[in-house]
């Protein structure tokens, strides 16, 4: 299956490229989940507890954990809810913790972090995350200069795919949509965005394709 949707780009170069965390720069959510357990010691049983609490995030787009990707509640307060849910559970979202929050980065994402660097685009983080996790995102991504910003959700009042979080990085790219190309490993996103005239490039387990189809993209395969 391909992941790269190509729209009419009237002309105009690809001149921003955002790039979702979770996932996507991140080793897959499967393998984040099964190193955040592993580093925290649950068994299997007090994971399927955590997955369990977690289970609104899945089903609908007003669980306490949306709320707070919207910075509509504090991170304490989910952190609470969590803990009431499944004891244990709100240390997978703790930035303090090097767990789920702080899952290790696949290295050929990093690399093609850094090979954006010499080209003629600039390059966004688009997240949805929680405000306690700006502090990490700025050091890890943001401060060595591989991103020129992060757009967190809970900053702005807005998560992916909502029409209101594509208005606001639009606008803060100072882009047209038919210059920008999302690569993301949540198809929803990648369907609002393509709606919204982006290209978009579906990241998968198997990194390679992806990386492929945006050096494509670019004119640089």
């Amino acid at each position: 299956m391909t992941g790269v949707e190509q729209h009419d780009l009237g002309g105009s170069p690809i001149s921003v490229v955002l790039m979702d965390w979770a996932g996507t720069i991140t080793v897959p959510m499967p393998e984040m989940m099964r190193l955040a357990a592993e580093h925290l010691g649950f068994s299997n049983q007090q994971l399927a507890q955590a997955l369990t609490a977690l289970a609104g995030y899945f089903t609908t787009t007003d669980s306490m954990i949306h709320k707070a990707e919207r910075g509509e509640v504090p991170d304490s307060e989910l952190l609470a809810w969590l803990e009431s849910q499944s004891p244990g559970s709100q240390r997978l979202f703790d930035p303090n913790e090097p767990s789920f929050i702080n899952a290790p980065d696949r290295p050929e994402m990093l690399d093609l972090l850094w090979w954006l660097q010499d080209k003629d685009v600039t390059v966004i983080m688009a997240t949805n995350n929680f405000a306690s996790a700006q502090e990490m995102l700025a050091s890890r991504y943001l401060d060595p200069g591989l991103v020129s910003a992060v757009i967190n959700s809970a900053l702005i009042g807005a998560r992916k795919p909502e029409q209101k979080f594509w208005d606001i990085t639009l606008e803060a790219a100072m882009a047209d949509p038919t210059e920008v190309v999302l690569l993301d490993d949540n198809k929803r996103n990648l369907d609002s965005a393509a709606e919204h005239g982006m290209a978009t490039i579906l990241v998968e387990n198997d990194a390679a394709c992806a990386i492929k189809e945006l050096k494509d993209l670019l004119g640089d395969g």
